[in-house]
């Protein structure tokens, strides 16, 4: 089902476009806006495809090299050389490799609680059963003392002595 954003109507991906179109909606030109906003403009991004040795980038440049993006960071205009591509040197920033990296960080930390609660949770196991067990002997405990009384007020009761 299709689902507008209550703020200003705002399309949030093409397929909400689609659905528009499928229920026959009327469109506003916001809606055209904010699709071609969310949109990768090879001009206005500075996109280049590729990253090609011997081609020249300048500084916002953004092109796609080994899996990820990245964004020329130099202030002055590169001819590309293969000692220069990047991912080598501080030409270029990665947009995918810091949270790439961000991710191994957080499953790095998630494997590490998920051990440390796997310990507390024996451990909590472990102090569950001595607490029964307690509980038990403290229940046996005021069982016999119950016991005790009723027997010594029977006792007291029948024999009449104060």
């Amino acid at each position: 089902m299709f689902t507008v954003s209550n703020d200003a109507n705002i399309l949030r991906n093409r397929n909400e476009l689609k659905s528009l179109f499928k229920n026959k909606s009327r469109l506003s030109e916001d809606h055209f806006k904010d699709l071609i906003n969310s949109m990768l403009n090879k001009h206005d991004d500075q996109f280049h495809g590729l990253w090609q040795e011997g081609r020249t980038y300048r500084k916002g440049d953004v092109v796609y090299y080994q899996g990820a993006l990245w964004e020329m960071q130099a202030e002055t205009e590169i001819c590309a050389h293969e000692d220069e591509a990047p991912g080598k040197g501080n030409q270029w920033k990665s947009l995918v490799k810091e949270l790439e990296n961000k991710v191994n960080q957080l499953q790095h930390d998630l494997t590490q609680l998920s051990k440390a609660f796997a310990e507390y949770q024996e451990q909590m196991k472990i102090r569950l059963h001595h607490f029964l067990r307690y509980i038990t002997l403290l229940t046996l405990g005021l069982a016999i003392t119950f016991i005790w009384l009723f027997i010594g007020a029977t006792h007291h009761i029948i024999i009449g002595t104060n």
